[in-house]
């Protein structure tokens, strides 16, 4: 069975709690998780991931928050393909900052870009993680976990 890939950046701690739960989730319903911090994720370990579901908040001007800015670096410079791998991306903001959820629409453009095939629409969190769940309901189902 494919694993899930829940790759993650947090900044105050939201984005982590929001990864925690939708890793419960998945395990509900016995789906086998590779839940890791968006820095610990290599540029050749992206390429080999087939389900992928990203949890970021965003941080000073639409930035990722510390725990993804070496692999934004990177992912911004690469020339690679995503092409074998289905997402979708849950991005937590604040509307009254000029660039919502920024760091969660650079992720999505970026892996769209490279070949990546988005599978449900990106989640947009303001202020809150309202809606989360149901992002990771549906995005699980469209990604083919029961």
């Amino acid at each position: 069975m494919t694993k899930l890939n829940l790759l993650w950046a947090s900044e105050m701690g939201t984005a982590m709690e929001v990864a925690d739960n939708v890793a419960s989730i998945a395990k509900e319903k016995s789906i086998d998780i590779n839940q890791v911090e968006l820095n610990d994720v290599s540029m050749d370990d992206l390429v080999n991931m087939k389900k992928v579901l990203v949890v970021t908040s965003t941080t000073g001007d639409g930035d990722l928050p510390m725990m993804g800015e070496e692999f934004w670096t990177e992912l911004s410079e690469a020339e690679i393909s995503l092409s074998n791998i289905e997402y979708s991306v849950c991005a937590l903001g604040d509307s009254s900052h000029f660039d919502f959820c920024g760091a969660g629409k650079k992720v999505d453009e970026k892996f769209q870009e490279l070949g990546a095939k988005k599978i449900l629409d990106r989640h947009e969190c303001d202020g809150d993680t309202e809606g989360h769940e149901d992002w990771a309901k549906n995005a699980l189902e469209k990604l083919g976990f029961e």
